[in-house]
């Protein structure tokens, strides 16, 4: 009976440590010049295709000199479905320099298919988008986990991945001093990600989970992003 309350309470997200209104507030830095920010924010829930989501976005900007050679003006828009986490609905608009790019995912976990943009990608139920992780281990009790398995899916490629925790780390940041866990999707081919894309996301031991620290390996370069304020 325990078991089974346990299960009820997260499949229908009592548990989940984040609200609407949320805002998480980065300094950034891209290749090393400390001239960018970062946000987390939830917007607010919404029904998509007859599912009660999380609406959460995701930017990223240069300023100053950086922005000027080599501007970085990202948005990721995310809809998550507010019992289980996982994405039902990602908007990219990615601008790094010269590269632009907008996508639309639209994720049938039940069914087992995704529409990007206009083409139908195979994939299962479970399959995350690599921004979804911000969120997805906030509502996992990241203490207790050894090894975690799943597929991402960005624009036409889905992967499968393999979560590893590394855990007891003390991580300092302009919001202060957190012990974390650090978790990292490693590829189960151990191939480079396309782009040599990678990331590391670093969450605070406690019931909040707070992700306090993002790195993510670019096409160009690589973006850190170490929190600064929390509001709600």
């Amino acid at each position: 009976m325990i078991s089974f309350l346990l299960f009820y309470s997260f499949l229908f997200g009592t548990n989940i440590p984040f609200k609407v209104g949320e805002t998480l507030s980065y300094q950034a830095s891209f290749s090393g010049l400390d001239a960018a920010t970062g946000k987390l924010k939830v917007i607010e829930k919404e029904i998509v295709n007859d599912i009660s989501t999380f609406h959460v976005r995701f930017t990223a900007r240069t300023h100053g000199f950086a922005d000027y050679l080599f501007p970085i003006h990202d948005v990721i828009d995310l809809w998550l479905d507010d019992k289980t986490l996982l994405p039902v609905k990602v908007i990219k608009n990615i601008s790094e320099g010269n590269y632009k790019k907008t996508r639309e995912t639209l994720l049938n976990q039940k069914a087992g298919y995704a529409i990007v943009n206009k083409d139908t990608i195979l994939i299962e139920m479970g399959t995350h988008s690599p921004y979804s992780l911000f969120y997805y281990f906030r509502n996992e009790d990241l203490r207790i986990q050894d090894i975690k398995s799943f597929s991402t899916i960005d624009g036409k490629q889905v992967t499968s991945l393999e979560m590893q925790f590394n855990r007891g780390i003390q991580i300092k940041v302009p919001a202060g001093e957190f012990l974390c866990t650090e978790v990292t999707p490693v590829r189960f081919d151990q191939k480079k990600f396309k782009n040599d894309a990678k990331m590391a996301i670093w969450f605070t031991n406690d019931d909040a989970r707070i992700p306090v620290q993002i790195w993510l390996k670019l096409k160009f370069g690589a973006l850190i992003l170490k929190l600064k304020t929390v509001s709600n």
